[in-house]
């Protein structure tokens, strides 16, 4: 990455509407940081618009930064604060191609950055209350994708109570919202996965409000992928797999990334294929003597999802509608 000329100069490069989506943008994010709005004009010459964005630039790159979840905090510090090699930048195209789309970054042959942006991110990033911030904020994002995982989609008054004894509660869903990582819309009636497009789903989990409710703790741990840990059944699997391979740490997570976690986390709204895509895996991934202990693990791992939280059961698990 270059450090390169002054964002005035990068600034001037851009079309006017692509100036007037950086303070759009800025205007979006005052409502989360308290600050005032910046007005504009169409008609207004492009200099003019120039010389707005100059004179908020250090609070703008600040709550772009404070905006982001710890993960992107972590590889941004690292990025700025370190030498790194090619390979990085291309593991980490996603934040990057949104620091560009944010004009903090900008893509000519090289990727560069302006080189006051650049001492502004060098403070900003070593700033201790902006660490707390970001892990503070942090949480949220990952109890709203947690509350996502439960019911696929959720009522706005119902998400108001699950939210209802956080602190800047009136403040999480525009910062939401910004979250360019988000896999849910908003809109005044409900939060729904993007998973969902099925009108006559939307519409049934819409008006079931029967809810199984979860602590805040719970649904953190369904956004953080790590819920599935207190399932007997997955304390079962670990255990099987553990009589019958070589079984390390590193293989429990192994196991967790490429096989539980994309069946559990991320097949919620496909089950015959989210089995078919777990068979698939686990032949892959496992030598088996026979198909006995191939079956046994696909059993043992479909399992696990009967203690899951699922959409159609409005977060219930199998085993407790079952046993009403």
């Amino acid at each position: 990455m270059d450090i390169n000329k002054s964002f005035d100069v990068y600034l001037k490069e851009l079309s006017k509407n692509q100036l007037i989506d950086i303070i759009k943008d800025y205007n979006k994010l005052i409502y989360i940081f308290d600050d005032e709005a910046i007005s504009y004009n169409n008609k207004e010459k492009k200099n003019k618009i120039v010389n707005k964005i100059i004179d908020i630039k250090s609070k703008y790159v600040k709550y772009v930064i404070e905006s982001l979840d710890l993960e992107d905090y972590n590889i941004l510090k690292k990025l700025i604060l370190k030498k790194v090699k090619n390979d990085y930048f291309n593991t980490n195209r996603k934040l990057i191609n949104y620091l560009v789309d944010k004009k903090l970054l900008f893509q000519k042959d090289n990727l560069e950055i302006p080189s006051d942006i650049y001492i502004l991110l060098k403070t900003i990033l070593k700033n201790k209350n902006v660490y707390s911030y970001i892990k503070t904020w942090n949480r949220i994002y990952k109890l709203v994708d947690g509350v996502i995982i439960a019911y696929g989609l959720v009522d706005r008054n119902y998400f108001d109570i699950i939210i209802s004894g956080i602190v800047d509660k009136d403040k999480i869903i525009p910062k939401i919202d910004f979250y360019y990582k988000k896999e849910y819309v908003i809109d005044d009636k409900k939060i729904m996965s993007c998973k969902l497009s099925s009108k006559k789903r939307i519409d049934n989990y819409y008006k079931n409000n029967k809810y199984k409710m979860y602590s805040n703790k719970e649904y953190v741990a369904m956004g953080n992928n790590s819920y599935h840990y207190a399932i007997k059944s997955y304390k079962k699997l670990i255990k099987m797999l553990k009589s019958n391979y070589v079984f390390k740490n590193e293989d429990i997570k192994f196991v967790d990334n490429n096989i539980v976690i994309p069946y559990l986390y991320n097949s919620l709204n496909e089950e015959d294929i989210a089995k078919k895509n777990l068979e698939e895996t686990i032949t892959t991934l496992f030598e088996f003597k026979g198909e006995k202990l191939k079956h046994k693990m696909l059993e043992e791992i479909m399992k696990i999802r009967n203690e899951f939280p699922l959409w159609e059961y409005r977060g219930f698990t199998k085993i407790e509608v079952n046993n009403e």
